[in-house]
C-alpha cells in the first residue's frame, strides 16, 4: 500500500515492545525525535504501563460515557488503556474551567490520552501546551471519527477524513508544541474509504498511534465494521494500529486481530453495562490475568463505580445524573429490570443509590442468580 518511512518496521519488533515504545514509535526508527521526548514519554507511564505488550486493550472515547470514574472501573477490570470523552481543542486553549474538569484528568490513577477535537491547528497546539502544563495524562488523541451532524457541521470530526490534510497539520502541530506523544482516530472514510490512504499522511506527519473504526461516516452505526478496511490501514503504515468496530466480546475481538493483525482492539459500546468484557479478554488475549475477578461481582462493580464518581463530585444530584444511564445499563438482564431502570433514572443522592442497589442484590437473591448476571453487552451495534 506504501513503501515503509523507517528502517526497520514495527513487527519486526512486535514482540519485544512495550507502551512506552508505542507512544515514542518514532524514536526507535529515526533520530527526528529529541531524545527528550523519549524521556517525557517514559516519566508519563506509570510502573504497570512499562511491560505491556500487544494485543492493546482499550476503552473507546465515547462521549457522555467514557467518564474518568467508568476509565476507572475499565482499568480495574483489565483494560489497558483509555481515552477520555473528546473536548473542543477551543475551549482548552480558551481555558474554560468546566471542559477542563469535565476531562478528570486530576481524579484518575492510571494514564490515559486525552481526546480533542476541532479544525484549527492553532487550536490544538496551545490546548496541547495547556494539557502538557498541568494536566497528566499518556498522550493527545485527535478526533477524526466522531459521526455525529452537530461535530461534522463545524468540520470537525469525521468530516476532517475529507480533509486529511489538515489532519495532518494538526498532528504536526501537536508533536511540534509539546513532547506529549500523538494518536488518531479516524473512520474508515467519508462516504468511502481512504482511510490506508489517510493514515499514511498521518504517520508521515508525526502521529504515533492510529485508531480505526472500520465505518465511514456516512455509515454511523449502521452495518458491520469492514475488518477489510483494518487490514489494508495496518499493512500500509509502520505505526501501531488499534481495530475498532462491533468489538462486544472475546469473539469479536480475536476475530478482528486474527483477520486484520492489528495490534490491539478498542472496545466502545460493548463496554457499557459491561466492563467485565475487559477482564475476558485479558484473560484470553493475554493468556491469563493475575486480575482479582472474584471481588468483581456485579453489585461491587455498580457501588465502586459510584463511589468513584460520589469521591470526586460529591453527593449531590449533578454527579448522579451522569450515572444514571450506567445503573441502567448494569441491570439488563436481571428480573424485574424495567421497575430498576425508572428508578435508576430518578437517583439524586447517595441514599437512594443505596436504596436501589439493596432493591437489585435482593431481586439477583430472590430469582437465584448469580451476582454476575448479565444480558449480552450491546443492544445495537457497538462502537
Amino acid at each position: 500500500m506504501g513503501r515503509r518511512s523507517q528502517t526497520l518496521s514495527w513487527r519486526q519488533f512486535q514482540n519485544k515492545r512495550t507502551v512506552v515504545d508505542l507512544f515514542t514509535e518514532r524514536s526507535v526508527y529515526s533520530s527526528e525525535v529529541a531524545p527528550r521526548e523519549c524521556a517525557d514519554a517514559q516519566r508519563l507511564l506509570p510502573d504497570w504501563a512499562q511491560d505491556l505488550k500487544p494485543p492493546i486493550i482499550s476503552l473507546a472515547p465515547m462521549d457522555g460515557v467514557a467518564d474518568w470514574a467508568f476509565r476507572e472501573m475499565c482499568y480495574a477490570l483489565g483494560a489497558e488503556l483509555t481515552v477520555s470523552e473528546f473536548a473542543p481543542a477551543a475551549g482548552i486553549k480558551a481555558g474554560v474551567r468546566k471542559i477542563i474538569e469535565a476531562i478528570g484528568a486530576r481524579h484518575g490513577k492510571k494514564p490515559f490520552l486525552i481526546q480533542l477535537y476541532g479544525k484549527h491547528p492553532a487550536d490544538f497546539a496551545h490546548a496541547a501546551r495547556v494539557i502538557h502544563n498541568s494536566l497528566p495524562c499518556a498522550g493527545i488523541d485527535v478526533n477524526m471519527g466522531c459521526p455525529s451532524d452537530k461535530v461534522v457541521a463545524h468540520s470537525h470530526g469525521s468530516a476532517l477524513m475529507r480533509e486529511p490534510e489538515v489532519g495532518a497539520e494538526i498532528v504536526a502541530a501537536l508533536r511540534a508544541a509539546t513532547p506529549l506523544p500523538v494518536s488518531v482516530k479516524m473512520r474508515a472514510g467519508w462516504d468511502s474509504v481512504n482511510a490506508p490512504e489517510v493514515a499514511q499522511l498521518l504517520e508521515r506527519a508525526g502521529a504515533t498511534l492510529l485508531t480505526i473504526h472500520g465505518r465511514t461516516q456516512r455509515q454511523r452505526f449502521t452495518g458491520t465494521a469492514s475488518l477489510e478496511v483494518i487490514r489494508l490501514t495496518r499493512e500500509a503504515v509502520s505505526i501501531p494500529v488499534i481495530g475498532n468496530g462491533d468489538v462486544k466480546d472475546v469473539e469479536s475481538a480475536r476475530a478482528m486481530l486474527d483477520y486484520t493483525k492489528a495490534d490491539g482492539v478498542m472496545v466502545g459500546r460493548g463496554a457499557e453495562g459491561n466492563p467485565w468484557v475487559f477482564l475476558a479478554l485479558r484473560r484470553t488475549l493475554k493468556g491469563g490475568s493475575l486480575l482479582d475477578a472474584g471481588r468483581w461481582s456485579l453489585i461491587e462493580v455498580v457501588r465502586e463505580h459510584a463511589h468513584l464518581a460520589i469521591s470526586a463530585g460529591g453527593d449531590r444530584r449533578e454527579t448522579f445524573l451522569p450515572l444514571r444511564k450506567h445503573f441502567v445499563w448494569y441491570v439488563r438482564g436481571i428480573p424485574g429490570k424495567d421497575q430498576l431502570r425508572v428508578r435508576a433514572q430518578q437517583i439524586s443522592s447517595l441514599a437512594q443509590f443505596r436504596e436501589w442497589l439493596d432493591s437489585v442484590e435482593t431481586a439477583l437473591r430472590n430469582t437465584g442468580l448469580p451476582d454476575s448476571a448479565r444480558e449480552p453487552a450491546a443492544e445495537e451495534p457497538a462502537a
